[in-house]
């Protein structure tokens, strides 16, 4: 039996981190927002699969309980916080990006009557759209860990935690902003859809993790596979799910389009009220103040993460020869999970429109919008109607049953290579289904940390995407062998207005770590 790492292992290692490398700068679209937002995945850049231990794990990987980087029987820790805020119009600094995240919890408020005359149509368009892009993509997030608890034995580690999460994501038809169509191989096409969607939920999760002792068995060196899950109470706040498809194409040498338009809006709590109020102009409630209560529950269901790490320990590291004292201190890990898999019943207010696919011949385009979605609550349906389409007609049909969706199930896999003072990591995350929180789109994170002192590790990361990174982070803490606090900044690169934007932050309030 040896600790030491092999050149084919080492081989293999830096084979799949450059294959995550190489498959994320081959990703042409808009990524979503990363996989958790605590301060030290947000400062690796969303990553953490292989990364995560402690009771984070619940949520990004439950396998990972199993690994012990601290000398501790219970970690308790409470608090911790943050976000991210993509936006289609520029945020100068801190006090924009604040303002601007906050207006993401305030109904939206009809404005009087204006005119484009104020838009800065070419801007809005270098700033979100690519050179023949249709859609521009934006997304707000955010996650609050109330209480998070980890007990450690010598052969099972067990965990508990509360947190509270939502996304708030919308995406926007280039032909709202641009009078003219873009060409497509042959033929013209424009496209003024419209999707929003948002939820918020509540978890109370709790999972266990443990060595599969029978593949150990049949591994001779020091290496673990490690197995690990963790069931989850979930209740829901607010939610909205609002497609509007309206897409024109028109073939080489036609002088009209042909116009394809549906709609389907599903909603409960907070955002129904918007269905019965807007037919007669009225705001939501909560216009006096501005907000919605959008964390009430408004549904309930369950849900469960799964995952499994490979642990292959390195020179003189035995602590998968478990003992009173072990840690992990050089290792590579490969793992996988699958997070949120199950669903949630709404039963607050359900509503559900649906009107039928329509097409039209149509002699030109619609004229351009003369304000830019934002995402607020309630906007949807006055930012519609204010384009030429009354989103609740009489030719939709409409339910007030209760429905079930699915919770945003996503499956990730990561690799850490840890030295000592120094981690490398790579992530790949790939939503399911499209939500507000992930879409069917393959993102890909990078992250490293180095520390000077043993007390202080120093994080970076990035989201690779076709061209920039998406966004790139940094961070830093304080973590001994009793305590640690840790905190990051994303930043966002862009090519139109300032050069770099704030994007994200995460901030954690003192874990504690009794021996």
């Amino acid at each position: 039996m040896t600790g030491h790492f092999t050149v084919k292992q080492i081989r293999a290692f830096f084979t799949l981190l450059l294959a995550t490398i190489m498959y994320g700068l081959s990703t042409g679209e808009v990524a979503c927002a990363q996989i958790m937002h605590t301060p030290v995945n947000t400062a690796l850049g969303g990553g953490g699969t292989a990364y995560t231990t402690g009771y984070e794990s619940l949520f990004i990987n439950p396998a990972n309980l199993y690994i012990r980087e601290k000398e501790y029987k219970l970690q308790i820790a409470a608090g911790s916080a943050g976000g991210f805020m993509s936006s289609p119009e520029k945020s100068r600094g801190i006090h924009d990006f604040l303002d601007g995240y906050r207006l993401q919890f305030q109904q939206y408020q009809p404005v009087p009557e204006e005119t484009g005359e104020g838009m800065n149509y070419e801007r809005v368009l270098d700033r979100n759209f690519e050179t023949d892009g249709l859609f521009s993509e934006h997304q707000s997030v955010g996650e609050l860990h109330w209480i998070g608890m980890h007990w450690t034995h010598l052969d099972k580690s067990y965990a508990i935690a509360v947190r509270t999460r939502f996304a708030n994501r919308y995406l926007t038809g280039r032909g709202f902003y641009d009078p003219d169509p873009v060409e497509a191989g042959g033929y013209y096409q424009a496209d003024r859809s419209l999707t929003h969607q948002f939820q918020s939920l509540h978890e109370f999760s709790f999972g266990y993790s443990e060595s599969f002792t029978f593949i150990n068995r049949l591994i001779p060196q020091l290496s673990q596979l490690i197995i690990g899950i963790a069931p989850k109470f979930v209740l829901s706040g607010a939610y909205l799910n609002a497609q509007y498809k309206d897409r024109f194409r028109s073939d080489a040498g036609e002088a009209d389009y042909m116009r394809s338009r549906s709609y389907s809006r599903y909603s409960a709590g907070a955002f129904s009220s918007a269905n019965q109020r807007f037919p007669e102009g009225q705001s939501l409630p909560g216009a006096e103040s501005g907000r919605l209560d959008l964390f009430r529950p408004a549904g309930a269901g369950a849900g469960l993460d799964l995952g499994l790490t490979y642990l292959i320990t390195l020179g003189d590291d035995i602590s998968v020869v478990r003992t009173e004292s072990s840690r992990t201190r050089k290792s590579l890990r490969l793992s996988f999970s699958i997070t949120d898999i199950g669903f949630v019943n709404y039963f607050d207010n359900p509503a559900e429109y649906t009107s039928p696919q329509r097409q039209s011949r149509e002699d030109a385009l619609p004229d351009r919008s003369d304000r830019v979605f934002r995402g607020k609550p309630g906007e949807d349906l006055f930012f519609l109607d204010r384009n030429g389409h009354f989103p609740l007609s009489e030719s939709a049909s409409r339910k007030d049953d209760s429905f079930a969706v699915l919770l945003p199930t996503a499956l990730h896999g990561g690799v850490l290579f840890q030295i000592s003072r120094f981690k490398l990591m790579g992530d790949m995350s790939l939503g399911l289904t499209h939500n507000a929180f992930n879409s069917t789109r393959l993102t890909t994170y990078m992250g490293t940390e180095i520390r000077p002192l043993s007390f202080l590790p120093l994080r970076a990361g990035i989201r690779i995407s076709s061209d920039l990174p998406d966004y790139y982070s940094i961070g830093a803490g304080i973590e001994t062998g009793y305590f640690e606090v840790n905190a990051s900044l994303q930043i966002r690169n862009r090519s139109i207005g300032p050069a770099n934007e704030i994007a994200g932050f995460s901030v954690g309030a003192v874990k504690i770590y009794i021996p």
